[in-house]
């Protein structure tokens, strides 16, 4: 069962990491092992070429060198009936977390890693048509090889499955790891909310729920995420309060920063940032996380004004920095649906100019977007002033001019 092999895995790595060894890709193919399944390494564009060649799928393990469940794997690997059955029916290959080919491949193909050791089963053109969350365990790993190979029983048919109606528990958990691993945002919501429907609140906080709340959920208006986040304390008597902590911060933000919430009006966005307080985020802290999705919504119901006193207000709460205040001064040009914000463009501007450095990228760009925020407010004087003044400071210090020279001609 996907969930109960969670509970004993290995955390999984997002793609907010970064690789940390050298590359040693070569151009041909190294095999690791030389007995039981034969896994290969280092060139994964080259192993899918013989893998074609040979008619046979991919067998790809996702694991880590520090992972303790990874080495559990490693003698079901050498066991007899095992590295026959894979050896006969797939090209095996390895990809470590920290290696150039996780970021490359992995992260590159948009493939989420919730736990470790993810096993990924791969068609000749590289699509994840099958994946193995499970315990260290021959027989268990021989039936899942047999599904891969199966078109009517390995994962990618849940989707048909799923729109026909299967929604067993264990179905409907199977088909959200799936669809998370495979960033299928979309289908992962329909199967975890019917999966929450279809739990009677009192088991939210079962070990089982909590690792399918930890590993699974991505939207936090699915019942059981909800549920969480308004029980926190319920979860942090049952649970090591830490972990509960960051599963409800990365819930939020994952709901947060998604394709759906960017869909949030102000109203949602406001409760998120409650949400995060309710997570023990620092209030300040949690403002600032949610700054721009508010600022967006503001100019996306048709009220500018507020997203401008919104961040008039972060500025005497929160020391900025020159850059911060040129990202704001951009952001407000190129997305405010009115020039209202000119006037605090001034203050801005004022506040910026009080740290930049003199003659500086950073000075020339300033002046720029004060420019444009006057242009756009229809003060043609003043945006010329400003853009000239811009473009006198980008000549001395033998910066990019082009963009600023089309703006003074536009005025």
């Amino acid at each position: 069962m996907v969930l109960t092999a969670l509970l004993y895995s290995c955390s999984g790595k997002n793609g907010n990491e970064t690789a940390n060894t050298t590359s040693n890709e070569t151009s041909y193919l190294i095999p690791i092992t030389q007995e039981g399944v034969i896994f290969y390494a280092n060139n994964v564009d080259k192993a899918f070429e013989m893998a074609k060649a040979q008619g046979k799928p991919i067998f790809l393990e996702v694991y880590s060198e520090s992972c303790h469940v990874c080495q559990s794997f490693i003698p079901i690997f050498k066991e007899q009936k095992v590295s026959d059955f894979y050896n006969q029916n797939f090209l095996s290959y390895k990809i470590e977390v920290n290696s150039p080919e996780f970021q490359s491949f992995i992260l590159g193909r948009k493939i989420f890693v919730p736990s470790l050791p993810l096993l990924l089963y791969l068609d000749e053109n590289k699509n994840v048509v099958h994946l193995g969350v499970i315990e260290a365990n021959s027989d268990k790993l021989i039936e899942q090889g047999k599904l891969a190979l199966d078109p009517k029983q390995r994962a990618a048919s849940m989707k048909q499955r799923f729109l026909g109606g299967e929604k067993s528990n264990q179905f409907l958990i199977d088909y959200a790891m799936f669809s998370r691993v495979t960033m299928d945002t979309a289908m992962n919501r329909k199967a975890m909310e019917l999966y929450a429907n279809q739990q009677p609140q009192s088991s939210y906080t079962t070990e089982t729920n909590f690792v399918a709340i930890q590993k699974l959920l991505m939207d936090i208006s699915n019942p059981m995420g909800t549920y969480f986040i308004n029980n926190l304390p319920i979860y942090k008597k049952m649970y090591d309060p830490a972990i509960v902590k960051s599963v409800a911060e990365n819930l939020v933000m994952s709901s947060l920063y998604s394709g759906f919430g960017s869909a949030y009006d102000s109203k949602t966005i406001l409760q998120m940032r409650d949400y995060l307080v309710k997570s023990e985020i620092d209030p300040q802290v949690a403002r600032n996380r949610v700054l721009l999705p508010l600022i967006n919504a503001y100019f996306k119901e048709g009220t500018p004004a507020r997203a401008t006193d919104l961040v008039n207000n972060h500025t005497t709460q929160v020391p900025l920095k020159v850059t911060d205040y040129l990202y704001i001064l951009r952001y407000f040009n190129e997305k405010s649906p009115d020039a209202g914000y000119a006037s605090s463009a001034q203050n801005w501007f004022r506040n910026a100019m009080n740290m930049v450095k003199t003659n500086s990228t950073d000075e020339v760009e300033l002046y720029y977007e004060l420019a444009f925020a006057y242009k756009r407010a229809n003060n043609k004087l003043e945006a010329l002033k400003n853009a000239e003044k811009a473009l006198s400071i980008a000549r001395t210090t033998q910066a990019e001019t082009v963009k600023i020279e089309n703006l003074v001609r536009s005025l």
